[in-house]
């Protein structure tokens, strides 16, 4: 028991932990981000799929990202909150899209 308590708290353990969470949040964030990623879901899956899809991706993101901030395997946080704003950030994009087309179709 004591060499897996050993192993878990190792620093090889967190660190590798903690790169493997914040890379995959954030290739998460840049698909999500790309405009080619947004309209990729909206094509192939519809407008309310697509956006339902979106958000859900960017909230696997901030939820991949907690990880390591929850468990305290994080040396520098800064990083990891940034990725989680800009994350909150991506998940308004389409509610901001809606809102500029509908000031658009009022001109």
């Amino acid at each position: 028991m004591e060499k897996v308590k050993k192993f878990f708290t190792s620093k090889w353990f967190k660190g590798s932990v903690n790169g493997i969470c914040f890379t995959l949040s954030l290739l998460l964030l840049i698909y999500n981000v790309s405009i080619i990623g947004y309209f990729i879901l909206l094509i192939r899956f519809g407008e309310d799929q697509g956006e339902m899809l979106y958000m859900l991706l960017s909230t696997a993101g901030i939820l991949l990202i907690l990880i390591p901030l929850l468990f305290k395997m994080t040396k520098q946080r800064f990083y990891h909150f940034t990725l989680i704003v800009l994350h909150l950030f991506a998940i308004g994009l389409p509610f901001f899209i809606k809102f500029i087309e509908g000031a658009l179709r009022k001109i």
